[in-house]
């Protein structure tokens, strides 16, 4: 999805297997491990599920560059903000192995659910927060599409996601996210201004803070937090990952200053290179950090 929702503060989180209507029912269970925690609520109102189907259907480019790293992929593949599936579902088509699936909001996974049970694929949808996000094995690809990293509204939510992408990757595996780069030109001409598609909104720019608040006809707000080339490729830098491309666009075409998205592809170090253990828990990586004096490195 676009977005990550209200940011899930239970202590659990709520996976659910769907195969198809025509096979097996879906199922629920509940991991209740302890590992949730109290974030700033990430961005995302829910009546934004209600249209988001109409809100996504003009971004269709990312959809084959993210397929076709999920079939490059040789294990585990993660979806973070997996939404309706857009991404997921031909993902799993494609690579025949599941998607896992990581969302804070029942909204969307229900639409991801029905999605992948029309489509006849597995999908393993869970309801949590990407800045705690656990997984049972490593994973060869996590991927993050729709620029939904930026609805963490901070440096910290970021950080503590990539953190945990590095340590949830196997190694050699690779996180890609993509992100647009803000233009000042564009800010001018749409701030306060009404548009009517893909739903009726207005975008709000607050340069200040670096966010751009989408405010429907309802009244329903959700918001983004643009970043620098240079505050990604820091995050990158200090999860422990490395740069394997920066792309402008879905074609993979050169990233120049004109380019108006970074597409980017980062992976886990083959040797350890001061990585968080894949095996962390989001308490043992707060343990880790520089300020408190204990590292937890692979």
């Amino acid at each position: 999805m676009n977005a990550t929702s209200t940011a899930y503060s239970g202590t659990s989180v709520t996976s659910i297997k769907i195969i198809s209507r025509e096979t097996t029912p879906a199922t629920a269970y509940v991991d209740t491990g302890p590992w949730s925690r109290e974030h700033e609520s990430v961005s995302w109102d829910e009546v934004f599920a209600e249209r988001y189907e109409q809100w996504s259907a003009g971004m269709t480019a990312d959809v084959a560059f993210y397929v076709g790293l999920a079939c490059q992929a040789d294990g585990p593949v993660v979806e973070l903000a997996v939404g309706n599936g857009r991404v997921a579902v031909p993902a799993a088509r494609a690579s025949g192995r599941p998607v896992i699936g990581i969302d804070t909001s029942p909204a969307m996974l229900a639409q991801a659910g029905a999605r992948a049970a029309t489509a006849g694929v597995v999908l393993d949808l869970r309801q949590g927060d990407m800045r705690d996000f656990v997984l049972d094995e490593p994973a060869a690809l996590i991927y993050c599409p729709f620029r939904a990293l930026l609805h963490l509204p901070g440096w910290a939510d970021r950080r503590r996601t990539f953190e945990r992408v590095a340590a949830s990757l196997r190694p050699g595996g690779r996180f890609a996210w993509n992100a647009f780069s803000f233009d000042h030109r564009i800010a001018a001409r749409l701030d306060g201004e009404h548009v009517q598609e893909p739903v009726p909104h207005r975008n709000r720019y607050s340069v200040g803070d670096n966010r751009i608040d989408i405010v429907l006809d309802s009244g329903a707000t959700s918001s983004l937090w643009w970043a620098t080339k240079n505050e990604w490729l820091g995050l990158i830098d200090v999860a422990g990952l490395e740069l394997e491309a920066l792309y402008g666009g879905f074609a993979r075409e050169p990233f120049t200053e004109d380019s108006p998205e970074y597409v980017f592809i980062a992976r886990r170090p083959l040797a350890g290179k001061g990585l968080y253990s894949t095996s962390a828990t989001p308490s043992s990586l707060d343990a880790g950090r520089p300020e408190n004096n204990t590292q937890v490195y692979t």
